[in-house]
């Protein structure tokens, strides 16, 4: 079989008007980016999802795969899709804390279907991109800048995009490759998932991403505050403890999620098992 891949990127694009040799910057957007191919032959579905927050975003594409999996089409329904429910759930998995800061957003075929604080650079962006398939690349930046400018204005695009975690489906299974940051630049590992359950899928790897990617970032928030507590700067920190106790639960709950899906599936990691997980 082809292989069939699905990335989550970290993006920043910056949007620049230039009149009489001066520049002003309109907008910075920072968001992740999630591409679902979805629909069939007769009707393919070009759904992106974006998110400030790294597990959000590859939970709610999780849930939208989910509910794909329900019906051949998420934009063609008698009923429309309640995205806010979805977005909803997908904050609140497991009992995750909800981020006041976090934010997420469903385009399909290029129209917004849920921007909660609408974005008019954003809606542009995507509504070239779907004409590229959802890709973004020079041209649709071209064009887009075009469109935001008119006649009036220059405007230029400066878009940078890096992939975070990738998930790919071929005749060995799923593989999902996990780049996180970390205190002294990055770190990657990636693990694999025979395809021969059929209770594994596309949205489950993603769902199954997001809990190491929190898991991760979790561990770290913990050990610098290890760290603080030696130095005697948690005191004068904004760092509460319930902020510690909330991450010392959410870190038993993300090892027990993970741990439970090994015990139900082989997993296998590289290099090595995450070490959030063993330690």
């Amino acid at each position: 079989m082809a292989s069939v891949s699905i990335t989550l990127f970290r993006e920043k694009t910056v949007i620049i008007a230039r009149q009489d040799g001066q520049e002003e910057v309109l907008a910075t957007v920072k968001s992740n980016r999630i591409l679902l191919p979805l629909g069939n032959k007769l009707r393919r579905e070009i759904m992106v999802v974006r998110g400030r927050n790294l597990p959000d975003t590859l939970r709610f594409a999780s849930m939208i795969i989910a509910e794909a999996r329900r019906s051949s089409s998420l934009l063609d329904r008698e009923h429309p899709v309640d995205w806010r429910r979805i977005w909803h759930s997908a904050t609140l998995l497991h009992g995750a804390k909800p981020d006041n800061d976090s934010w997420g957003a469903v385009f399909g075929n290029g129209a917004a279907l849920f921007l909660p604080a609408p974005c008019p650079h954003i809606e542009v962006l995507e509504r070239q991109a779907a004409g590229n398939g959802g890709n973004i690349d020079e041209i649709v930046l071209k064009s887009a800048a075009a469109d935001m400018g008119g006649d009036e204005r220059d405007v230029k695009i400066l878009h940078a995009s890096k992939a975070a975690v990738v998930t790919t489906l071929d005749d060995n299974g799923f593989r999902c490759a996990v780049q996180m940051r970390a205190k002294n630049g990055e770190s990657a590992f990636s693990f694999t998932v025979p395809n021969k359950d059929k209770s594994v899928n596309f949205g489950t790897l993603l769902e199954l991403a997001a809990h190491y990617v929190e898991g991760h970032n979790t561990t770290v928030f913990l050990e610098t505050v290890r760290s603080m507590v030696e130095a005697r700067q948690v005191a004068t920190s904004k760092i509460t403890t319930r902020d510690i106790e909330s991450a010392i639960e959410r870190k038993r709950t993300l090892k027990r999620l993970i741990v439970d899906f090994e015990q139900d599936a082989t997993v296998r990691y590289r290099p090595d098992r995450p070490k959030f997980l063993v330690a």
